[in-house]
């Protein structure tokens, strides 16, 4: 993929002044457009960087003007916005995962403390060096006992779903206390819970 990313200068502001008098012919009008650089990726600005620059002309003669405006003008001009829409995106990026990571772990929280039948629980386990994972599904739950089928298989890596050939075992039963759960929870064992998925999910697959 060709990344397009560079530097570019934008005319910022430009402001009409009637009252300048030109110091080659004498009339009246000046412009003056106030310049900025910024970094760009896609052509789109990134931030702005450097310093603003000021150019100003006769409406009349084209003379390039120098004087006090030009100081003025340059002063009063503040960097647009849209100058840091890179930065703007990525502080919106970084807001949105947190506020989804604290949702998730708010909800998977609630999930732990009432558990249903069918939960679905991603197991993370460290064990020396290496790290598995594997599946606990909620079978039963009776008083304070929950009764969980093991997954045929284990991984290596994070997964998000069974793989096609993985299943639930169904004549493997291991009973944990409801507050063993939300011990697992809060060491990270649990790593993600899975509730109302459908019915033609891979989670419903019992063997």
């Amino acid at each position: 993929m060709i990344l397009f990313y560079g530097k570019r200068k934008i005319r910022i502001k430009k402001y009409n002044d009637r009252h300048v008098k030109c110091d080659n012919c004498n009339s009246r009008g000046q412009i003056f457009s106030v310049y900025r650089e910024y970094f760009h990726i896609f052509f789109i600005p990134i931030f702005p960087f450097g310093i603003k620059t000021i150019n100003s002309i006769c409406l009349k003669c084209n003379y390039i003007f120098n004087g006090e405006k030009r100081d003025y003008y340059l002063s009063i001009t503040r960097t647009p916005i849209y100058l840091y829409t890179g930065v703007i995106l990525v502080i919106i990026f970084i807001t949105t995962v947190i506020i989804s990571n604290i949702n998730t772990q708010k909800q998977k929280a609630e999930y732990i403390a009432n558990p249903k039948i069918n939960d679905v629980y991603l197991i993370r386990q460290d064990e020396d060096k290496s790290t598995i994972y594997y599946y606990l599904k909620v079978k039963n739950i009776d008083a304070d006992t929950v009764e969980l089928l093991h997954s045929y298989l284990q991984y290596n890596r994070f997964v998000s779903t069974m793989s096609d050939s993985d299943y639930f075992v169904n004549n493997e039963i291991y009973r944990v206390l409801k507050s063993d759960l939300k011990k697992y929870l809060d060491s990270g064992m649990i790593n993600s819970v899975e509730r109302d998925y459908s019915k033609s999910s891979r989670f419903m697959i019992e063997r």
